[in-house]
């Protein structure tokens, strides 16, 4: 067997829903790209935000969102936030970095390891959040950080 007749086996990321009425997430499981995009084109954004809207904010967990996992430590998520007529998503990318950090009023700089480090950008459309996803499905971590 040739090298190009070797298909790589479909990456597989473990996915979970978050529901503002609900204090644990949902649906956790391993899904591939295609399972993925359906997942994401059928999840409820809007509906789930009036629900949020109109609950009564000590029933409000969280907003809603979509959760993707890998097993390296890295995730994305993206949560739909704001009323009804005017809402935009967050952008989440959860990943470890070493960055840059001082003590001693400055004095002193070191590298610090963060293993959980995440940026959150807000203002996104939900075409941005749907390609966020997507660079993570295709390991394009150089892009993600570019954007997010």
């Amino acid at each position: 067997m040739s090298w190009q007749t070797f298909k790589e086996p479909k990456m597989k990321l473990k996915y979970s829903e978050s529901h503002p009425l609900k204090s644990y997430e949902l649906n956790e499981q391993l899904l591939t790209k295609d399972e993925f995009i359906q997942k994401f084109e059928n999840f409820e954004w809007e509906n789930l935000l009036k629900l949020q809207l109109c609950a009564n904010e000590i029933q409000v967990h969280r907003s809603p969102s979509i959760n993707l996992d890998d097993n390296d430590g890295k995730g994305i998520s993206v949560s739909i936030v704001g009323e009804l007529d005017e809402y935009e998503f967050y952008v989440c990318f959860k990943r470890p970095i070493t960055r840059k950090k001082t003590k001693w009023l400055g004095l002193v700089q070191y590298d610090f390891y963060d293993k959980d480090f995440c940026s959150v950008i807000p203002e996104q459309t939900k075409k941005d959040a749907f390609d966020a996803f997507l660079f993570f499905y295709e390991r394009n971590f150089d892009e993600l950080e570019k954007r997010w």
